[in-house]
């Protein structure tokens, strides 16, 4: 891995996340519309359950349950495999009202955290087929993307509360660079990275940098070493997650000042994103 996770940095903000969503998961109408997604928040709190308990027994290195491989999705690209796996669970897994949401959520965060709380070598890979037929994650990076979704997800749940969305960049800076680092090149744009030849320096502020050269559809990460790059994009922890899930245009970080791009090339900022797909 390019980024090392902080183990410690990573189990702290899960915990610290999770928190915060239970807490708001015990007042909500589980039926109340989640805008910018197809789901409403029962959907929501399923969905990061399901993606708690996985998580955990893929750390702990034990096969996935019988329930969990039957609703593993299908599709010719990560974002289409996750897209349908995330359909086929949500199917499934319903609330009958807040308080077992919300005690299903802490049930699945606590999982997930006792696992971490194993000391489990953050290098290992695990195998993920909910990414696609013999894809794996190393633990670390399951970790930082647990962390991911709590704080992306507790953004979308403060939109469909109407309350003011609370982002905590301790969270987001330590799972952004790991995330970013390890997933972007497995989400290449095939029609809107085509043609493309460039690099990009990354620094997420608080956290450690890393180096994406793009040449066409292939991306590869190497270490930030002071060599030379197209364009040096610098971004807020939270800017970075929000943007890299689409909750946040570029333009409108870069017009807060929570992001900005500098270098020899500097407009390849603003093409950053078009680079690359999401689930």
């Amino acid at each position: 891995m390019i980024v090392e996770p902080d183990r410690d940095a990573l189990r702290a903000a899960l915990d610290r996340e999770s928190r915060r969503l239970v807490d708001q998961v015990r007042s909500a109408r589980l039926d109340t519309p989640v805008p910018g997604l197809d789901w409403n928040i029962g959907q929501l709190v399923a969905h990061l359950g399901v993606v708690y308990r996985a998580f955990a027994l893929a750390v702990r290195g034990e096969d996935l349950t019988p329930d969990i491989v039957a609703n593993l999705g299908t599709g010719e690209t990560l974002p289409e495999v996750v897209a349908s796996t995330n359909a086929r669970a949500l199917a499934v897994v319903t609330f009958a009202e807040p308080g077992e949401a919300a005690g299903t959520l802490r049930e699945c965060a606590d999982e997930l955290l006792a696992a971490l709380d194993t000391d489990p070598d953050l290098q290992a890979a695990r195998p993920t087929p909910w990414y696609g037929t013999g894809m794996t994650r190393t633990v670390g990076t399951l970790a930082a993307l647990s962390v991911s979704e709590s704080v992306v997800h507790g953004y979308d749940l403060a939109k469909a509360l109407r309350t003011r969305p609370w982002l905590d960049e301790r969270s987001a800076a330590a799972a952004a660079p790991v995330v970013m680092s390890e997933m972007l090149p497995l989400l290449v744009d095939p029609a809107g990275a085509r043609g493309f030849a460039g690099s990009f320096e990354v620094r997420i502020r608080r956290a450690p940098r890393f180096v994406l050269r793009l040449d066409d559809v292939q991306a590869r990460v190497v270490a930030a070493d002071g060599g030379e790059v197209d364009c040096v994009l610098s971004l807020s922890a939270c800017d970075a997650l929000l943007v890299g899930f689409r909750r946040r245009k570029l333009w409108q970080a870069m017009a807060s000042g929570g992001a900005f791009a500098f270098g020899r090339k500097p407009w390849l900022g603003l093409r950053f994103n078009t680079l690359f797909q999401l689930p």
